[in-house]
C-alpha cells in the first residue's frame, strides 16, 4: 500500500536526489545487430579481423597469454531475440590439430559438434525449472535420497558439522546455486585426472605429503574403486555413499563455492523426483522441444562422427558420462547453443515471471565484479558511462574441450564460444577471446540502443487540447562517458517548466528516463525518470552510509502527486515500434508525437 500522498511541496523539501543505480538496461533492448548499417555489425568485423590476424600471425606477443591460439580450435557465435539474424555473426577457426586429425572434422562450423563440459550445468538447472515444482527445490536430499537420509541419522550434521555434511540441510535450489557447501569433486572423468595418489605404487615423492592409505574409504570410495578395477563411472547409489563419505567445504548457505559433485547430486535428485533419467529429461524437456537436433547427452553414432570436433584420442570424444552428464557430459553446436539463449531470452520453455528470477543472484562473492546464480557466474562489465551491464555466464572446461554461455538480458542478446583443442593453456587462450569479444560487443549494443531508442522515441510531443502549454522533448546524448539513457531536454507541464520546478526533488538535469515495463502485447513501455549518474571518479568515496539516502531503487516513486509517480512516463507504440504518444500519469495527459 502507498504511503499517505504527501503535499508536491512537502515532497521537493524531503526528497534525496537520485543516484541512477537500478539494475537493468539503460535503453530498450537493439533490434538490429546485423545489418551493415549497426554498430554491432561493425564491431563483430573488427573482433574477427582482429583474430584472423592472431590467427595467421606467427608472432602473438600482442595477444598475451593467447599467444597459443594458432592451436585451439573454436566455433564464436552471437544471437539475439530481436533480431534473428544476428546468428549470422560468427567466427570459426580450425587448428592444424583438428585439420590434420585422423578422427572427426577437419574444418569446424556453426553445426559442429563439440562437448561443452560445465555448459552442461544451464541445461540441467533448466531442466529442473520446467519439471520440478517449488516444493521441490526445498525439499532436503535426506528426503530425496533416503541412503542419505540413513547417514544423517547416523552421524547428524549439526553435531559434527566439520566433517559431515548436513544431508538434512542440503536442498536442490541451494545445489543449484552452489552455495549448498559440498565436496567440489567427488570422482574425475578418467583414471589418469585422480588428484594426487590413490594408491601407494602411483604416489608422486616430493609433493611432500605422505603416501596415502588405499584402505581408507573416504580415498578408495565405491565410485573411485569402480574407475580404477573397471574404468567406468559409477551409478547412483555407491556415488551417493562416496559422497557421504566426504568432509563439507562449507555450511550450507554460507558461500559461492564451485561444486562439480553439487550438480551431479542436483542431477540424481531431479531423476529421482521425476522418476525419469535425465538424458530422456534433456531431450524430452529441451533438445526436442527446441529443435537441437546435434545436441546430446550421449556420444553420438559414429555416423555423426564426421561433425565432431576431436583433438587427440578419440575417447577424449567418445566417453560414458553416467552419473556426471548433469554437471559436465552434455554436446553441442554453435547452432544450437544459439537456439539454446534466445529461448531463455524468449520465455519460451519458462514462464517471464520464472524466467526473471532465474536471471537473478543468488549470492555474491567476495569480488564485487562477480555474483552467482543458478548456476550463473555473473560478471558485472562497467561502461565509460559508469553504467553496469551484468553478464549471465557459464563456462565450461573439462578434458580436451573448454565453452563459454552469455546471456546479456539488457539487450535481449549473447554470445557463445565452443572450443576445443589438447593444449595445457587452452582455457586462458579462451577467456583471452572473450574478453576481446566483451569490450567490443557490450559497447557497440549499448551505443546502437541508444541510436534506436532516439529513432523510436526521441522527439518533441506536444498536447492538442487548445490552449494547454504542455510538451516534452526527448534526446540521446550519444557521447560515451554521458550518462546513459533518453534525455530530458525539455518539459513544460501547463506552463510550468518542469526542469526547474522539480530540480530540488530530482537533482541538476540532464535528466534520464529509464526503461521499466515493457508490454509487447499491448504496444506500452514504461520508463521512469532518473538524474545524471554520478561521473566516474578515481577518488573513494566519502562513506559507504552517508550516500545511502541518495539511491533511486529506495527513492522511486516517492516523487507523487495525487497518489500517482510523478517520474512516470508511458509510451504507447506504433507496429513499427516508434512512438505515437506519451502518457504521463501525474500530469494527467498525453501528448502526441510530432513526428
Amino acid at each position: 500500500m502507498r504511503p499517505p500522498t504527501v503535499p508536491l511541496l512537502l515532497i521537493v523539501h524531503l526528497s534525496s536526489r537520485a543516484a541512477a543505480d537500478f539494475s537493468g538496461p539503460s535503453y530498450p533492448a537493439p533490434v538490429d545487430l546485423s545489418s551493415n548499417q549497426s554498430l554491432v555489425a561493425a564491431s563483430w568485423t573488427n573482433i574477427t579481423s582482429t583474430l584472423e590476424i592472431y590467427t595467421n600471425d606467427g608472432n602473438l606477443s600482442t595477444f598475451g597469454t593467447a599467444s597459443q591460439i594458432k592451436n585451439l580450435t573454436f566455433s564464436l557465435g552471437m544471437f539475439s531475440l530481436n533480431d534473428p539474424k544476428a546468428t549470422e555473426l560468427q567466427f570459426h577457426y580450425t587448428s592444424p590439430e583438428i585439420a590434420n586429425s585422423s578422427n572427426g572434422t577437419r574444418k569446424v562450423d556453426e553445426d559442429s559438434i563439440y562437448r561443452i563440459a560445465s555448459l552442461t550445468k544451464a541445461f540441467t538447472i533448466l531442466t529442473g525449472l520446467i519439471n520440478l515444482n517449488d516444493t521441490d527445490w526445498d525439499r532436503p536430499l535426506t528426503d530425496i535420497f533416503p541412503a542419505l537420509a540413513g547417514f544423517a541419522e547416523k552421524e547428524p550434521g549439526e553435531g559434527n558439522p566439520v566433517y559431515v555434511i548436513p544431508w538434512d540441510k542440503v536442498t536442490p535450489s541451494a545445489l543449484a546455486a552452489q552455495i549448498s557447501g559440498v565436496t567440489r569433486d567427488i570422482l574425475p572423468f578418467n583414471v589418469n585426472d585422480i588428484a594426487l595418489a590413490i594408491v601407494p605404487s602411483v604416489f608422486e615423492p616430493g609433493l611432500g605429503l605422505p603416501p596415502v592409505n588405499s584402505s581408507d574409504p573416504r580415498v578408495v570410495t565405491p565410485c573411485v574403486l569402480t574407475l580404477l578395477v573397471n574404468g567406468t563411472v559409477c551409478s547412483t547409489v555407491p556415488y551417493l555413499e562416496s559422497a557421504s563419505l566426504q568432509a563439507p567445504a562449507f555450511e550450507p548457505w554460507t558461500t559461492p563455492a564451485y561444486a562439480n559433485n553439487g550438480f551431479v547430486l542436483l542431477g540424481r535428485a531431479i531423476s529421482a523426483i521425476t522418476s525419469k533419467s535425465m538424458e530422456q529429461l534433456y531431450q524430452d524437456s529441451i533438445f526436442g522441444p527446441l529443435g537441437m537436433a546435434s545436441s546430446n547427452s550421449s556420444t553420438p553414432p559414429e555416423s555423426e562422427w564426421y561433425r565432431a570436433v576431436i583433438p587427440g584420442a578419440v575417447t577424449n570424444f567418445a566417453l560414458d558420462a553416467g552419473v556426471l552428464v548433469s554437471t559436465g557430459g552434455l554436446l553441442s553446436t554453435t547452432r544450437d547453443i544459439a537456439t539454446f539463449g534466445i529461448s531463455i531470452l524468449n520465455s519460451t520453455l519458462l514462464s517471464p515471471d520464472q524466467t526473471r528470477k532465474w536471471l537473478k543472484p543468488v549470492s555474491h562473492t567476495a569480488r564485487l565484479q562477480y555474483s552467482v546464480g543458478r548456476p550463473w557466474e555473473i560478471i558485472r562489465y562497467t561502461h565509460a558511462s559508469g553504467h553496469i551491464t551484468d553478464m549471465y555466464t557459464k563456462l565450461g572446461d573439462s578434458g580436451t574441450y573448454s565453452s563459454w554461455m552469455v546471456l546479456l538480458p539488457d539487450y535481449k542478446a549473447g554470445f557463445s564460444i565452443l572450443s576445443a583443442g589438447t593444449m595445457d593453456n587452452r582455457f586462458e587462450v579462451l577467456a583471452a577471446i572473450m574478453e576481446l569479444v566483451a569490450d567490443s560487443i557490450l559497447p557497440a549494443l549499448e551505443a546502437k540502443a541508444g541510436i534506436e531508442a532516439e529513432q523510436y522515441l526521441g522527439g518533441t510531443y506536444t498536447s492538442t487540447i487548445p490552449g494547454l502549454n504542455s510538451s516534452l522533448t526527448l534526446t540521446h546524448d550519444q557521447t560515451e562517458t554521458a550518462s546513459p539513457g533518453l534525455v530530458v531536454e525539455s518539459w513544460i507541464s501547463n506552463g510550468t517548466d518542469m526542469l526547474t520546478r522539480l530540480e530540488p526533488a530530482v537533482g541538476p538535469p540532464p535528466w534520464r528516463l529509464l526503461p521499466s515495463i515493457s508490454d509487447a502485447r499491448n504496444e506500452k513501455a514504461a520508463f521512469w525518470l532518473v538524474s545524471a549518474l554520478d561521473a566516474p571518479s578515481p577518488e573513494p568515496p566519502l562513506g559507504l552510509f552517508s550516500g545511502f539516502e541518495n539511491q533511486d531503487w529506495l527513492n522511486v516513486d516517492s516523487l507523487a502527486y495525487g497518489d500517482v509517480g510523478v517520474g512516470s512516463f508511458v509510451f504507447d507504440l506504433g507496429t513499427d515500434g516508434k512512438a505515437q504518444a506519451v502518457t504521463i500519469p501525474a500530469a494527467r495527459i498525453t501528448l502526441e508525437s510530432a513526428r
